[in-house]
């Protein structure tokens, strides 16, 4: 006789089948995100050679989130979560096909102001698209199971961002000897395929209205401004926000670093580059799956030693011009960071009401994105003035005063995840079995 599948483990998890759907059509999505954000950053600093202009393209793409980002997830708590996260994918699809068009009709490489403006439209219709995928999930799985989903979506994350990169250094070492022009284009053919694919799973899960009945009778400006107070009431999650705040910062020059570093210390190859974020983020994606079976009971700890242990791995970066330790701590980082985000976005998921779910998600997503305009643009100069070894001691003792600061508060230090009575994980799974006999 087999043996059941632990519980939240990934093939428990992918036995449900809407998760499953939405697993796939993240992980297609993602793979398409980290092909079309590391190879415009090389094409620029390839045609350009402009650590600012490298830093002011990255900027750009985060710039919606400061001005959508609140505005998403009190969408995402208002409609149809379903809808939101299809139309965000289909419209994708059609602006890098509009921007190939472009690109194939132009003759020779490709001015500046192509980067300064489709990058920015793509990530406008992302904006929309991450609060509803974490707002969903919740309501896809039984609560017991939420942890194992939420380790295995952000292992799928890291999993398809290290594929992207992969790919990224494969097609970059066969194109770009013939121009950055038409590597770009590899680029955005590959990212609208995987748009176009994603959009084929989304479109098969069930619909998920948010859980509230006074949806008509507030404003959406009135959402926005009730989900702020929500996340200001509530200490941990507040703190956890304001966190985020510092760790966006003082992470958002690291792609302008990584480009300048490897024209410096290294070779100078999109490759390279490849190689130092891919063992970041398999560090992170083995520590996926390790959190789970570590059984976190207080995720604010987890989230503050995590940071602080980043960014003692930063500091020692600063002091490693070689690319096999230089890589090697990106590694350790990775194992650090992936012990913050799962128990701290469980908690989140758990604590909060599902009519809250968007907003506060899309709150930490707003942070986070809305910082980084101003890190990556001041990035660059900042470079110039500090060089690199001071450049990465200012962004690790920044990590870990990001993350130790919050210690001092108890709520945060003593926060343990929320139980779910018996009788609400019967409610829920109830719930979850009657919408699934409705679409059958």
């Amino acid at each position: 006789m087999q043996s059941s599948p632990a519980l939240g483990s990934p093939k428990d998890v992918l036995s449900i089948r809407d998760f499953r759907n939405l697993w796939i059509g993240q992980a297609i999505s993602r793979i398409g995100d980290a092909l079309y954000f590391l190879g415009p950053l090389f094409v620029v600093k390839k045609l350009f050679n402009d650590d600012a202009m490298v830093g002011y393209v990255g900027a750009l793409e985060a710039v919606p989130w400061l001005l959508f980002g609140t505005f998403a997830g009190a969408m995402a708590d208002r409609m149809d979560r379903k809808k939101l996260l299809v139309w965000s994918d289909l419209l994708s699809t059609i602006v890098l096909v509009a921007f190939l068009v472009y690109l194939l009709l132009l003759q020779g490489d490709p001015p500046r102001w192509p980067f300064y403006v489709f990058g920015p439209l793509l990530a406008t219709l992302r904006v929309f698209f991450m609060p509803a995928k974490n707002a969903v999930i919740p309501r896809l799985v039984p609560p017991e199971k939420l942890m194992g989903a939420n380790a295995f979506s952000a292992a799928t994350d890291q999993f398809a961002w290290l594929l992207g990169n992969m790919l990224t250094a494969l097609l970059g070492s066969i194109v770009e000897s013939f121009s950055p022009g038409r590597f770009l284009q590899v680029m955005v053919i590959a990212n609208a395929l995987t748009f176009a694919v994603s959009v084929w799973f989304l479109v098969k899960l069930p619909s998920v209205e948010p859980e509230r009945d006074n949806i008509h009778e507030s404003h959406m400006f009135q959402d926005v401004v009730k989900g702020i107070e929500y996340a200001r009431k509530d200490e941990v999650i507040g703190l956890s926000l304001l966190a985020s705040f510092g760790l966006a910062l003082f992470m958002s020059p690291f792609f302008v670093v990584y480009f300048a570093i490897n024209q410096q210390w290294f070779d100078n190859k999109v490759a390279t580059v490849a190689l130092i974020e891919g063992c970041f983020i398999v560090g992170m994606l083995a520590m996926s799956f390790i959190v789970p079976k570590m059984k976190f009971h207080r995720p604010g700890l987890a989230y503050s030693l995590g940071l602080g242990l980043a960014g003692v791995m930063v500091v020692f970066m600063g002091f490693s011009p070689f690319v096999t330790l230089y890589a090697f701590w990106n590694l350790v980082c990775g194992f650090a960071i992936g012990a913050v985000d799962v128990p701290m976005r469980t908690y989140q998921q758990l604590k909060v009401p599902d009519e809250y779910r968007g907003r506060i998600m899309s709150l930490g997503m707003l942070i986070w994105m809305s910082v980084q305009p101003f890190g990556m643009a001041l990035g660059g100069a900042i470079l110039k003035i500090l060089g690199p070894v001071l450049m990465h001691m200012v962004m690790g003792l920044g990590f870990a005063f990001t993350g130790l600061a919050p210690l001092m508060s108890k709520a945060f230090r003593e926060a343990t995840l929320p139980d779910i009575s018996a009788q609400q994980q019967e409610d829920i799974l109830e719930k979850s079995e009657l919408e699934e006999a409705q679409i059958r």
